[in-house]
């Protein structure tokens, strides 16, 4: 069985898909990117967590 902190992670990243998605509805072009799918990925997945930490 994966752990909370597991748990947590993989909830964070299937957040982040769903927003990517809703943003790509939106706008056909931001889906469309690699490199800004990339950016997104780096963003939401690497330096919110990182700032979030730094707060608490």
């Amino acid at each position: 069985m994966p752990s909370r902190r597991q748990l947590a992670v993989a909830a964070g990243y299937v957040a982040a898909a769903a927003v990517y998605i809703a943003i790509g509805v939106a706008f056909t072009d931001f889906l469309l990117s690699y490199f800004v799918g990339l950016a997104y990925l780096l963003l939401v997945a690497w330096l919110v967590p990182a700032g979030v930490r730094r707060l608490f």
